[in-house]
């Protein structure tokens, strides 16, 4: 199926962007380390797809799904292969004691990427929901970056 012509393009839309970029963009990746949140879900596998196609020093993906997880590590290896930089995945929740406890021990991340989200949440006036979505995407980055 060609989704560009689905959609009515005829190019994707930062293709010539990603063109003129690319070897800054190479540059920089390949001598930096990243770490991931949330970097199992569509959002995150497409990041992370793209950090690790320009070989970065480290880069470490967070999810909460084991299962998505390991798909990401077999699309990547099926379609990539492997890279020289330090690539690990963890079935971990940023807000457990588990992931504090992580990132006290992984090291320094030149930067970092909250990419963790609710799915499927239409009713943002539910308390519980809107509580849970602030503890996932503000609070988890706080205590993450600070």
């Amino acid at each position: 199926m060609n989704i560009l012509k689905l959609i009515g393009r005829k190019k994707e839309l930062f293709d010539d962007d990603l063109k003129a970029q690319e070897d800054f963009l190479k540059e920089v990746i390949s001598g930096s380390s990243f770490l991931v949140i949330g970097g199992a879900g569509a959002i995150g596998q497409a990041v992370v797809k793209e950090i690790f196609a320009r070989t970065p020093r480290k880069l470490h993906v967070i999810d909460i799904s084991e299962n998505n997880l390991v798909e990401l590590v077999r699309d990547l290896r099926s379609s990539a292969g492997y890279i020289s930089g330090d690539f690990r995945t963890y079935a971990l929740d940023a807000g457990s004691w588990q992931y504090d406890v992580f990132f006290d021990t992984a090291g320094r991340y030149d930067y970092v990427l909250n990419l963790s989200a609710l799915k499927h949440v239409r009713n943002e006036k539910v308390p519980y929901t809107l509580m849970r979505m602030i503890e996932v995407k503000i609070l988890n980055t706080l205590k993450t970056v600070i």
